[in-house]
């Protein structure tokens, strides 16, 4: 696994998801999957329903890792409310939820980073900025690369 090319799919999405805040918009969930020779893919979601949507993305990539053995990683990013449990700046975050393939039969192979976020609006041009704050990982069993 290239960690270059690792880190340069959650740096694209973290900046996907502050793009999408920045515009104003809702951030629903969305996902990216790295292949071997580092080629990234954004998939979407139609569904309308913020957890249907999550839940439906998780199920899109099952079957997607399964058929192609060449994906070797993958990102579901979403907005949630930072756990108390892990003393975030702010409560607002991006979620990455972050499998990689060769750690697919560790115990615990995934993460989620929670990057903590605040929303500014500029009251003379009502421009949105979005900062961001240091990542929070945390790991649990892989889901996907199951």
């Amino acid at each position: 696994m290239n960690e270059e090319a690792l880190f340069a799919m959650v740096n694209e999405a973290v900046m996907d998801a502050k793009a999408e805040l920045e515009q104003g918009k809702e951030l629903m969930p969305f996902a990216m999957v790295l292949d071997d020779k580092g080629n990234i893919e954004t998939l979407h979601s139609d569904e309308k329903d913020f957890d249907v949507a999550y839940e439906h993305l998780i199920t899109q990539l099952r079957t997607k890792v399964k058929a192609r053995p060449d994906i070797a990683a993958l990102a579901i990013v979403t907005r949630v409310a930072i756990p108390e449990q892990y003393n975030a700046s702010t409560p607002n975050g991006i979620r990455v939820h972050l499998e990689e393939r060769h750690k697919s039969g560790n115990k615990i192979g995934a993460r989620f980073l929670y990057v903590p976020y605040q929303l500014y609006q500029n009251p003379d041009t009502e421009k949105l900025t979005v900062q961001l704050h240091t990542p929070i990982p945390v790991s649990f069993p892989p889901e996907v690369f199951v």
